[in-house]
């Protein structure tokens, strides 16, 4: 039995957001915009998770930030 942490979620819009983040993120740039349509919302997560600079608690920072 692993010890894993429950993924963290994130609203519609911002997972909205995530996949815009992601189309224009340079180490996701070898998918085309309809790969990134097709992914799933924890393949979306996990991304955002792996590749934004602290992760999402961050991601939902900046998207708080830009709201503003």
């Amino acid at each position: 039995m692993t010890n894993q942490k429950p993924m963290e979620e994130l609203t519609p819009n911002q997972l909205l957001e995530a996949r815009n983040w992601i189309k224009n993120c340079s180490p996701w740039g070898d998918l085309q915009e309809e790969q990134v349509d097709e992914l799933t919302d924890d393949e979306v997560i996990a991304g955002i998770a792996r590749h934004f600079e602290g992760g999402i608690s961050e991601f939902k920072k900046m998207l708080l930030a830009e709201e503003q």
